[in-house]
């Protein structure tokens, strides 16, 4: 005969009290009526996007930025639009202040916030619910505008005397994408020559060059090299080709 387990009635009240508060709790949103949490300004530091938010009590947050505003149903970002995302530290919590650490590309982005309140500070047991005063969902959505860095052009002339050739180099700091450009020079001639390149740039940390070589054979002496980017003169060389 299997042993049983006396239960008093007092202790069979206290057990239904239990179970009913823990499906009340299951069966209650995770914070229904708390407040969401908010962004309040977006920028960005030598392209690191910055935020500045409220989520009161909240016992985690995580920043999403995204290349697209557009959402699920659940209101997340569609994943494959995520640039980037960060699960943000008590302290940036508390202080309502976030700097990312990853660089973006210049381009248009949009940021939001999702918010969990504290289970030690938002949870009112009696009621079996969450303090409506803790943040809990997603934020309001901000755009950010990361500007391309400017970029620093330089030039020089290598003439090959012995060759008759001069190469001319272009160099632009710093360049993530590619740009077209062009050199102009006048021949003995006096008719205006121009030569096309392009800047091959693939990362905003860093430079890229392009190098085209010319014939000195019909050039003055001292020959004038103007390089332009997009219509405007960007570098001006002066040198003795021959």
């Amino acid at each position: 005969m299997r042993n049983a387990i006396a239960v008093t009635p007092s202790g069979c009240r206290r057990l239904m009290l239990l179970l009913s508060i823990g499906l009340s709790a299951l069966a209650l949103p995770a914070a229904a009526g708390a407040v969401p949490p908010t962004l309040s300004s977006v920028g960005q530091q030598n392209r690191h996007p910055t935020a500045t938010f409220s989520a009161p009590r909240a016992g985690s947050v995580t920043v999403y930025v995204a290349n697209k505003p557009d959402r699920a149903t659940d209101g997340q970002f569609l994943s494959e639009n995520v640039a980037t995302l960060d699960s943000l530290t008590d302290s940036e919590i508390q202080e309502g202040r976030w700097v990312g650490e990853s660089q973006l590309d210049p381009g248009t982005y949009y940021m939001m916030l999702s918010a969990s309140p504290d289970f030690d500070a938002c949870w009112v047991f009696d009621a079996a619910a969450y303090d409506p005063a803790c943040a809990d969902g997603f934020s309001n959505v901000l755009p950010l505008v990361v500007p391309k860095p400017s970029t620093r052009y330089s030039a020089r002339v290598l003439s090959y005397k012995y060759l008759r050739q001069a190469t001319l180099e272009l160099t632009a700091a710093p360049l993530g994408e590619n740009r077209p450009y062009r050199v102009c020079y006048r021949l003995l001639s006096r008719t205006v020559r121009c030569l096309r390149g392009t800047l091959d740039g693939y990362s905003w940390n860093t430079s890229a060059s392009d190098r085209l070589t010319v014939t000195t054979r019909n050039l003055p002496t001292f020959t004038s090299f103007v390089w332009s980017v997009g219509g405007k003169v960007v570098a001006t060389k002066r040198v003795r080709v021959r």
